[in-house]
């Protein structure tokens, strides 16, 4: 009978250390602008809203929610979360994110997988990049890597190479490509709140820029369209911008990037 004690008392220990190493690797909010909330749901079906505070860690399955005008940052392991105005995001377990409205980036420097769903759309990127998921009003969403490596996957098994400033759409269920475009990286940077209005600069910041400044020798102002929303899979919006004087063409690239 000691030996089956002891047995058990061992095996309880290991489990509740492993609870407590899971529970802390949930993900850790680490910047809070504005009013954001969580949904949490208890084993009896219950729910309660509390207010999204730094510091605090999430719970898988929780909704995340932020309001008007406010945006988040998360941690977890080595990779940055950060979700945009009018969102609502939940973990589902590690690397594997529901966004259910809204927007949201994800940043990593290390080769790492992220499965992203939406209200119909499923895909799992594998690599390592600065990305942002929007979601559209057909269900999908679209997958906007501002500078990554590595491919991205449906759940229909097709999978493409991610390329920079290479937009592309998720949609249906099971998930299919739909059409890709590229999309002014300076434009991007200079509009998406996602990138430059938070406290830190991401990690990733010089290959940012040198995915921008690849973009600019190759396109020479070609483009100044950036994509809008796709309310059914087979309409989409563009939204057009002025084409840039020939003063803004003669700027350099780091004084426009940094101006």
């Amino acid at each position: 009978m000691g030996l089956i004690r002891s047995i058990f008392l061992l095996f309880a220990a290991v489990h509740s250390a492993a609870f407590f190493l899971c529970a802390n690797n949930n993900p850790i909010v680490q910047n809070v602008q504005g009013k954001s909330e969580l949904i949490q749901t208890n084993a009896s079906n219950k729910t309660k809203i509390v207010d999204l505070i730094e510091n605090s860690r999430i719970n898988y399955n929780d909704l995340l929610c932020t309001g008007k005008g406010s945006r988040t940052e998360i941690h977890q392991d080595d990779g940055i979360y950060r979700l945009g105005s009018m969102s609502v995001a939940t973990w589902e377990s590690n690397r594997s994110i529901k966004l259910l409205d809204g927007s949201f980036l994800y940043c990593t420097l290390v080769d790492s997988n992220l499965t992203i769903s939406s209200a119909e759309a499923n895909a799992t990127f594998k690599g390592s990049g600065t990305i942002i998921f929007e979601t559209t009003q057909n269900g999908g969403f679209k997958f906007i890597p501002i500078e990554a490596r590595g491919e991205i996957s449906t759940t229909n098994g097709d999978s493409i190479d991610v390329k920079s400033g290479r937009m592309v759409l998720i949609l249906g269920n099971p998930s299919y490509f739909g059409d890709a475009y590229d999309i002014d990286l300076m434009l991007m940077i200079k509009t998406s709140r996602l990138l430059n209005l938070f406290p830190d600069p991401l990690p990733s910041f010089g290959r940012i820029s040198l995915a921008i400044y690849a973009q600019q020798l190759k396109l020479k102002g070609k483009y100044n369209a950036l994509i809008g929303d796709a309310p059914t899979k087979d309409k989409l919006q563009m939204w057009k911008f002025g084409t840039p004087d020939e003063e803004s063409k003669s700027k350099s690239f780091f004084r426009k990037l940094f101006n």
